[in-house]
Order: C-alpha cells, then structure tokens, then sequence
C-alpha cells in the first residue's frame, strides 16, 4: 500500500470503530541503519506519546528488505523510537522492488526469509512483537507452507498471508483456501489477506481459511466504511446500508484538507486521483466522478466535482480550507 495508506489515511479509516491495529507503508531498507527522520516521516505517530492514530488505534512500524544484518539495525533504530511492533513485508509485488530483493522475491527461499525474521526476532530482544507478511509463494504456491513455518520458526509472533502468489498479483481470484493450509500447520495466529471488499467477502476468507482475523488493504480504499461494516455485523448481526457517495466525497474532501496544508496542491490531486481510483472499481458513481475528473490537475475544481450534488457539498469543500484540529494534530 505504498503511497497510500499515510499518517492521514490511518487517522481517517480509524475514525470509526472496526480496526485493532493499523501498519504503515513500508520503510525501504537496504545496507545501512537510517536516520530518525525517515522513521518519522513513515510514521508520524512515534513522536506523540503513544504510537497510535488520533482516534487510539495502534500503528505497527512494517521494514521492507532482505539483508539480515541492516532489518535488525533498522528495527533497533525503530524500537529506540518508540515503535510498538515491527512488522516485515515478504508480499510487496512491485517489480521494483523485487529486482531490488525485496518483498516477495524473498519468497523464492525460505531459508532467506528465516534469517531476515531470526535476525530482527533476536535484535528487539521482545521489546516489541515482530510480525511478517507474505504470499502465497512467487511463481507458484510449492513454497508457501515452508516460507510460513520459516517465519514461525525465526520468532514471527503472528502471519499475514495474502490468497495469491507475487506472479499472480491483483488478479482473481484470491485462494483463501490455501491459507487454511498454512494456518492448520501453523501455532501462530494466521490473518487472512486479499480481496476482501464486501461483507460477503469478509465471511468467505474467514470460512474457507478458518481464520478468526482479516486484514483489509484495498478493500478499505474502495469502502472506507467496510471495517466499521465488518464490526457493526459481528456485534449485531445487522447489514449497514451500502456507503453513499455523499460519504466517500466527505472523506476525500477532509483527506485533501489535511494534505494541502504540507503539499503542493498537484500532488494532493494525484493522491487524491489514487484513492478515487481504488474507489471506482467498486462504485459506479466514484467511477463517474474519476471519468470526468481525471484530468483536471487543480485542486479546488477537483474538489468541486467531487462534492457537487452531494447533501454536504457545502461543508466538504468548507473542511477543505479549515481542517478540524482533532485529525490535524
């Protein structure tokens, strides 16, 4: 989720009540320990006094790389900083960065991915819990099961497995079946991964892989009201109405409000472009809006086409120039 999920997007998604924890965007790691500044910026909740989002939901700390000795000093960088877990990105996609070794082209050797996960297991000493996520293996699936024990057996304390493997991407459909494979030869709590946008979906994965956990990326893109939709129906077994646009356009319009104030504003409308994008796939009124709107590169007219005919037209594009200070700090 790279480019995406930042300091906002966490603040915005955990407004309501749905997620237990929330990751960052992954900080890259290569052969040296980085400085506090990038840590930081990845992660702006560390310099608060706990590391979570404005609405007291945790934030874990996610290291992307494949050098045992440079994860380690990067996760005791991180620890001194106050992060409150470290997690590990062995599913990344990203043609870039697996030509670079890192995320899933570690899933070509499960010795590989042991060391990585032994080497930062070992340098936070259990200050804090080290997790992993992965997939279901790079070209083909033989490997999973060994890559998900290999991450058991270095001290991972919990496993995120995505329903496909690196060469099949984004494409459909999402094998959580295989995941109930790794999670009956695992002793670690397994969370399942991938395509899950509806609540449908959300009972699919947790009956086909048996696990009691989900962790949604896209999907909480696409609907941003999917998690608090997802915990409304456990707590009541009751079907929240499906999420009106007029909701959506209010949260990209604060989304936009709380970017400008640090951003220039055409780079506020690509992320702006990005979360649309990931929205219309699923919405066909998000999908009109990103047609007519793909090619405006102003904000302010950006956000007019968004809020227009909406019931808070008003007072979105009023929260676009006085951000509310509770997700500002």
């Amino acid at each position: 989720m790279e480019g995406v999920i930042d300091v906002h997007t966490r603040a915005l998604l955990t407004e309501h009540p749905g997620f237990d924890w929330t990751v960052t965007e992954f900080v890259r790691v290569v052969d040296a320990r980085l400085p506090p500044r990038v840590f930081y910026k990845h992660c702006p909740e560390l310099a608060g006094d706990r590391v979570i989002t404005p609405h007291g939901i945790p934030v874990h700390l996610q290291l992307l790389g494949s050098d045992p000795a440079a994860l380690a000093a990067n996760a005791r960088q991180a620890v001194s900083l106050g992060a409150v877990s470290i997690d590990l990105n062995f599913g990344c996609p990203a043609k870039t960065v697996n030509r670079h070794d890192g995320g899933a082209s570690l899933l070509r050797d499960p010795h590989r991915l042991e060391r990585a996960v032994s080497a930062v297991h070992q340098a936070v000493d259990g200050a804090v819990p080290v997790t992993a996520k992965i997939r279901l293996g790079f070209s083909d699936r033989l490997k999973a099961l060994d890559c998900a024990l290999a991450a058991e057996r270095a001290g991972a304390t919990s496993l995120v497995v995505h329903a496909r493997t690196r060469d099949e991407g984004y494409r459909p459909p999402a094998h959580w079946e295989w995941i109930g494979r790794i999670r009956h030869a695992l002793r670690i709590p397994v969370i399942a991964n991938g395509d899950i946008w509806t609540l449908e979906d959300y009972w699919k994965a947790r009956t086909l892989s048996g696990c009691p956990d989900v962790m949604l990326g896209r999907g909480a893109l696409a609907d941003p009201y999917l998690a608090p939709r997802i915990r409304h129906w456990q707590a009541t077994n009751e079907r929240l109405p499906v999420t009106e646009w007029a909701a959506r356009a209010e949260i990209l319009c604060t989304y936009a409000a709380l970017q400008r104030s640090t951003l220039p504003e055409r780079v506020v409308v690509s992320l702006l472009k990005q979360w649309l994008n990931h929205m219309r796939s699923r919405d066909p009124e998000a999908a009109r809006r990103f047609q007519a709107l793909r090619r405006e590169t102003r904000l302010d007219p950006f956000l007019a086409g968004l809020a227009a005919g909406t019931p808070r037209e008003a007072s979105s594009l009023a929260s676009v120039r006085q951000p509310t200070a509770a997700l500002a700090t």
